[in-house]
């Protein structure tokens, strides 16, 4: 059984002022145990971390994380 899993965004810049929440992101765990989210997490910061150093592409990190 596939588990979505939803987890907040926050941001925060500097010690001195607050975080604040600046969205969401959800994505599916196809295999419902510890090493099938750890995996999914996983990819998607992955998927994150490649739209961060390469930002000419308009294409959503879901999307770029459903296909690893």
């Amino acid at each position: 059984m596939a588990l979505t899993v939803r987890l907040p965004v926050t941001l925060q810049v500097g010690d001195d002022h607050p975080a604040a929440e600046i969205g969401w992101v959800e994505f599916d765990v196809g295999d419902n145990t510890e090493d099938g989210l750890r995996s999914a997490v996983a990819n998607l910061l992955r998927a994150a971390a490649d739209v961060l150093e390469n930002p000419g592409d308009d294409e959503e990190v879901t999307d770029a994380a459903a296909d690893r």
